[in-house]
């Protein structure tokens, strides 16, 4: 077996939760370090959602990545794809934006959509430096020549600014990016 410096696959162990989330406590009311259950990986996931006014094929694309998320507690490295296929739902969202208030067909790329809308007001100079950070992590993901591992820790609030990304883009009055 390669040494992959993560958990390979087998028929033995591909149903058993990731031996790497060992490694994480959670700390009782006392201070005491307790292992965490694979309800405290999943919980916050879950607990994050998308506005009902986002489509539905941006809210398809969204379940996917959370559900890849979920399924790293069983697989590690799933967290590293579901982030990043949580960037590609943002250009997703970006563009249906775009093409719902009739950005010019020569918008075709998610730099330009951005920059667009950022143009038009629909997002302040802020939220496009937020959306520009998304699509360098889109792009460093969709063009790398190395497995990138993202922890829990890094990827719960990064999905937690993604979705409030998005629910704004679609909510008129909604708390900024």
């Amino acid at each position: 077996m390669a040494n992959l410096g993560f958990k390979e696959i087998t028929l033995e162990n591909w149903s058993q939760p990731d031996s790497i989330h060992d490694f994480f406590v959670k700390l009782s009311p006392t201070g005491e370090a307790l292992p965490m259950a694979a309800e405290d990986w999943i919980r916050p996931l879950l607990i994050v959602s998308l506005s009902k006014k986002v489509p539905h094929d941006v809210q398809t694309l969204f379940e996917v990545a959370r559900g890849a998320m979920v399924y790293g507690y069983y697989f590690y490295p799933l967290w590293t794809l579901g982030i990043e296929q949580l960037c590609r739902v943002t250009e997703a969202a970006v563009s249906h934006k775009c093409r719902s208030l009739g950005a010019p067909k020569s918008k075709r790329r998610f730099v330009d959509k951005i920059r667009w809308l950022e143009n038009e007001k629909v997002i302040s100079s802020t939220d496009e430096e937020l959306l520009h950070d998304i699509r360098e992590l889109r792009n460093s993901a969709s063009h790398s020549t190395s497995q990138s591992i993202f922890t829990p820790g890094m990827v719960i609030p990064l999905m937690e600014s993604i979705v409030r990304a998005i629910n704004y883009l679609f909510n008129t009055g909604q708390t900024r990016i």
